[in-house]
């Protein structure tokens, strides 16, 4: 009885002892997976936060960079420097590029004599930053919105501003080119320099070939004899700032140019239109040149169908450095050539440089005709003889690295 006693104690604190022991062996398994758990939540936290951190540096970075080229483009663009011969036609090849064009540096067989007689010095606009040769006579507002439902261009003519006293009754002529069967006008406002018009017209066009059509708004002055007298011109091209699909208008405000394009019905050398495309690299000095279509008039080429091919002439003062081709599209009044030229031209020589395009007809059966018969030319750049040649190259020059497609008129020689 006392021995039992005695041992009771004992193997109770035995029992009691194991019980501890065993509870613990039990428990250790799921401590362990409870730090494990930690552990590997602790190491994808910190994986996630160094992924963050590597993205934001290189974000950073990216953005950083973006706008160091920007400003760099935009101290080219308004670079100046003196003009001399041999800084073009010295001027280092690019070598990470390809020219696709084959120059001749040749005798020159294209010169304009009256290269600076037939237009202003084009001088230096610091303000918008880029080239300007012909004079305003005031300002249009007009206001542009595309219908997405209806498929069309509505177009608002505003207002004008700052006009002559003696150019004070006008009305405004509005054209979606190169089409020009499609004419609208407002109504004649009587002696305001400042008519205030708010008339709206609709042009049917799909969205996809707005980036092909160009605005052209004509300011005509009309007296009390019945006599109508160009007053100027505003040309809109829709891939400047191609941004209408979200159904609000733009509202622009652009000077009037005093000179009137070639476009008008009433210039019996016009022989059709060329479409162009126009893009700038500031960086490297590259411009590239694409000869897109062309649409000849049947009328005055008369009843044989051409063989059309395209010449470009790359022109420094008025005379030919460079030149090269497109391909012969055969019996054809609307040929598609999809022709890319490369030209390295230094920034500072820009203001010097134009390009004269010449559609031919070619009378033999090959592809090596180096002549042809000339149809029509059309000059793009500061030589422009029309505001819109000079329209599409200062659009080039506010919008570099953006291909900017503009139709341009083809002129008999």
């Amino acid at each position: 009885m006392n021995q039992t006693n005695i041992l009771g104690p004992t193997q109770t604190k035995y029992k009691l002892d194991q019980a501890a022991f065993d509870s613990h062996q039990r428990s250790s398994p799921e401590n362990s997976n409870a730090i494990k758990l930690r552990i590997a939540i602790a190491f994808a936290v910190g994986c996630a936060v160094l992924l963050l951190s590597v993205f934001l540096f290189l974000l950073y970075k990216f953005v950083q960079r973006r706008r160091q080229s920007q400003k760099n483009d935009h101290k080219l663009l308004h670079k100046t420097a003196s003009i001399r011969e041999s800084d073009f036609s010295h001027a280092p090849q690019q070598r990470r590029h390809r020219p696709l064009m084959q120059t001749d540096s040749s005798a020159s067989d294209v010169f304009l004599p009256d290269w600076r007689n037939g237009n202003m010095s084009p001088t230096s606009d610091s303000d918008e930053g880029h080239i300007e040769a012909i004079p305003r006579v005031g300002k249009l507002e007009f206001s542009v919105l595309y219908d997405t439902e209806k498929e069309c261009l509505r177009v608002t003519v505003l207002s004008a501003k700052g006009l002559a006293p003696y150019e004070a009754t006008t009305y405004v002529e509005i054209y979606l080119l190169p089409d020009r069967e499609l004419k609208h006008q407002t109504k004649v406002h009587y002696k305001n320099c400042n008519p205030v018009y708010k008339e709206g017209f609709e042009f049917d066009v799909s969205f996809a070939e707005l980036q092909e059509r160009t605005l052209q708004f004509c300011l005509f002055s009309f007296d009390g004899f019945s006599r109508h007298k160009t007053i100027g011109e505003v040309f809109y091209s829709f891939d400047e700032n191609l941004n209408l699909e979200d159904n609000t208008a733009k509202v622009l405000v652009t000077d009037i140019k005093k000179n009137i394009s070639l476009f008008a019905e009433n210039n019996p050398v016009r022989v059709g239109e060329v479409l162009v495309s126009l893009c700038y690299l500031p960086t490297s000095g590259r411009l590239t040149f694409v000869v897109l279509k062309a649409r000849l008039s049947k009328k005055e080429i008369g009843d044989q169908l051409p063989n059309p091919f395209a010449k470009v002439s790359l022109l420094v003062s008025g005379r030919q450095v460079k030149k090269t081709r497109t391909s012969i599209v055969r019996k054809t009044l609307q040929p598609v050539y999809n022709e890319a030229f490369v030209f390295d031209i230094p920034v500072h020589r820009l203001s010097d440089v134009s390009l004269l395009v010449r559609v031919l007809h070619s009378e033999a059966q090959g592809e090596k005709d180096k002549d042809g018969k000339t149809i029509g030319k059309a000059v793009i750049g500061p030589d422009a003889k029309n505001s819109i040649g000079l329209h599409h190259w200062n659009c080039m020059m506010t919008s570099p690295r953006k291909p900017i497609a503009q139709w341009h008129p083809l002129m008999l020689s």
